[in-house]
């Protein structure tokens, strides 16, 4: 009879689980994962949303995936980084920053994101742009802008009422026709395999023969590093796993140090 460590038990239930929720396992997990940071949006958004719930939910590392394809410019991870800044899961709680993911989001036709933005515009002089964003929403059937007029359109005077379709209008001729999955740049998209002076393999983008921008290193030893990079060494955030999968640190890093605070993970 096989007899298993409880750390070793621990790891194989983890890896099932994440396996089970997202349809994959081992290899094909690890091959989504590099499609992440190679660029492409499907596989971002798809480990966004997997980590965001049972059984694997991490919020920081939902953010993390999510923010990639935000950053591509696809309106359901616009709409979903703006709401983690809004109520501060996994990133910090900011109604600047979730203002500006959901104006880019709205931007792009997104009606979710429009009512997110209504959110945040909650000063009394910003009364009519959110009722405008709000109107936009409604004309894209949303439900939760029409009941949300059906409360606030009564209590507007005439003269609100038609500025408020005044700005609508306005804001209309701001949103632009955007593909729910745009193909990533042709420096993303290049997919680069290097060895490096230590030893260690990297997987991912390079510039001037050095790792820099999204990609994974491998150790001879099996510890895997999975992020960002600059100028061939770890910077910004990125998760360092041991040889057995499990996450040792997951923050931010500084040089290829990992930045230590009371938020990061691993000891």
């Amino acid at each position: 009879m096989i007899r298993f460590l409880p750390n070793t038990l621990v790891c194989i239930v983890w890896f099932f689980l994440a396996g089970q929720c997202l349809g994959l396992y081992g290899d094909a997990l690890t091959q989504l994962k590099l499609s992440a940071l190679e660029g492409v949006p499907h596989a971002q958004v798809r480990l966004g949303f997997a980590y965001s719930r049972d059984p694997i939910k991490d919020e920081e590392e939902a953010f993390y995936w999510m923010s990639m394809a935000a950053g591509q410019g696809v309106p359901i991870a616009t709409r979903f980084v703006g709401y983690a800044h809004l109520e501060g899961k996994g990133t910090a709680k900011s109604k600047i920053l979730a203002r500006k993911w959901f104006v880019e989001g709205s931007r792009m036709g997104d009606s979710l994101s429009m009512i997110g933005l209504s959110d945040c515009l909650l000063a009394k002089e910003e009364k009519i742009e959110r009722i405008g964003w709000l109107l936009l929403a409604r004309e894209k059937s949303e439900s939760l802008a029409k009941n949300r007029l059906e409360s606030a359109w009564p209590k507007l005077s005439a003269a609100e009422r038609e500025l408020a379709e005044q700005m609508a209008a306005d804001l209309r001729k701001t949103i632009r026709e955007t593909p729910t999955s745009p193909p990533p740049p042709r420096s993303i998209r290049q997919k680069n395999t290097l060895r490096l002076s230590n030893g260690d393999s990297y997987r991912g983008q390079v510039e001037k023969g050095l790792p820099h921008g999204f990609g994974e290193r491998k150790s001879p030893d099996g510890h895997i590093y999975q992020g960002s990079f600059q100028n061939g060494l770890e910077e910004g955030f990125g998760t360092l796993f041991s040889p057995m999968g499990i996450i040792t640190y997951q923050g931010l890093w500084q040089k290829g140090n990992p930045v230590r605070g009371p938020e990061s993970k691993g000891q």
